[in-house]
């Protein structure tokens, strides 16, 4: 029961390659489109907008993305979301300005943000009936994909737009869209059909409203930390091509920094497997807080770009332990019939905090400085660790 499999079921490797293929056009977008509306004397308002444009959509939409994934199944959600993203891609490539990088913002992030409800959906279904050890694997292997294209996908960019352009990065990005459309249409075409539910169970989504899926109090704690953890992820996320620029760092430079971050939590969701046989998901996702509010209080004072990178790592590897757990227990914890809907709540959460981190870092980095922003983010962080203490308690106390 508690051996790592020596193969990955193929459902879930072909899940693992269109995340990461997928998901290129919005970590290298992200990367191109910031860098290039610097260099074109954008604000950093601009880029805090265009940061925030990623999730508006998501933000809006993720219940229902939740519902029509527990509605019609995962496939259609996969599909509509990766022509999204694959249109989204090309509009740079084709009109490269500031405008056609909203435009590009707005597309990748909602087609990305469907087919990663679809996804954790899928990978939660692979799981039922399973032992907990087993599912808080297989998400560890399925954030993967996430991963590596995070690191992949900055790297490139950064490399890319130093030697040939920016126009050649974001080109790049929507071939690896064109890879992931190529495995949604031909490699997952088996993908379960939506569970039949009774609309009149009790834990039916026809039956109950969203705000039923805080009833629980592991549910709202489990809300509570994903958005402690979704703001600091946002908050990082914006501050380094801001601040990176500040410094006189080079696009390379940069994207390198991205790349070790998304190194970092390929790292720590590689050890996943490993882990999920010795130490609950509680226990990780306590350590993961402590880690990023250190890492925050101390990165204000990291002006040279090897402390900035090994930051970075350190960041990402307790970002990357997160995500699995955090799936993991809400897949637990989620009502019959309405897992969908639980990842559609959490999406909304986290894109809320996409929309809103960036805009308000923009308007606040100016008068106040990165540091005191960057304090707050530990400060916040820092009020979620009794709660995963609560759920660490909680599980030894059932045993």
């Amino acid at each position: 029961m508690g051996a790592v499999p020596k193969r990955l079921p193929p459902l879930l490797l072909s899940l693992i390659l269109v995340t990461l293929t997928g998901h290129m056009a919005m970590s290298g977008g992200r990367v191109s489109g910031s860098l290039f509306a610097l260099q074109s004397g954008s604000p950093d308002l601009v880029v805090g907008v265009f940061m925030a444009m990623f999730s508006v959509l998501p933000a809006l939409a993720a219940m229902s993305i939740g519902r029509w994934v527990d509605r019609i199944g995962a496939l259609p959600v996969l599909r509509t979301g990766v022509l999204a993203v694959l249109f989204g891609a090309t509009v740079p490539v084709l009109w490269l300005s500031v405008p056609a990088l909203f435009v590009m913002a707005v597309f990748v992030g909602f087609g990305f943000n469907a087919m990663s409800v679809a996804g954790q959906h899928t990978v939660g279904a692979m799981a039922q009936g399973q032992s907990a050890k087993q599912r808080l694997r297989n998400f560890g292997w399925y954030a993967l994909g996430h991963s590596a294209s995070s690191a992949l996908g900055p790297f490139i960019s950064g490399l890319l737009i130093d030697y040939a352009g920016f126009r050649t990065a974001f080109g790049t990005m929507a071939l690896f869209t064109c890879a992931a459309c190529w495995l949604v249409f031909r490699k997952l075409s088996a993908l379960p059909a939506a569970a039949k539910v009774d609309a009149t169970h009790p834990g039916s989504a026809k039956a109950a409203a969203w705000q039923d899926l805080l009833a629980k109090p592991e549910m709202r704690r489990i809300y509570y930390t994903s958005m402690a953890l979704s703001c600091c992820w946002d908050l990082f996320i914006v501050m380094l091509p801001v601040l990176g620029t500040r410094l006189g760092f080079s696009a390379s430079i940069i994207g390198t920094v991205f790349s070790l971050f998304a190194v970092g939590t390929f790292f720590s969701r590689a050890m996943m497997p490993f882990l999920s046989n010795r130490v609950r998901e509680w226990q990780i996702m306590r350590a993961a807080m402590v880690i990023i509010a250190l890492v925050f209080v101390v990165l204000p004072w990291a002006s040279a770009a090897a402390v900035f990178m090994l930051l970075g790592f350190l960041f990402g590897s307790a970002i990357g332990f997160s995500q699995p757990n955090m799936l993991s227990l809400l897949h637990a914890a989620a009502p019959l019939g309405r897992g969908g809907e639980a990842l559609g709540l959490r999406s909304l959460i986290g894109n809320g905090s996409s929309v809103l981190v960036p805009v308000a870092f923009g308007l606040a980095v100016g008068p106040l400085g990165v540091a005191p922003l960057l304090w707050s983010g530990a400060a916040l962080i820092s009020s979620a660790v009794p709660a995963a203490h609560r759920g660490v308690r909680q599980h030894s106390e059932r045993r």
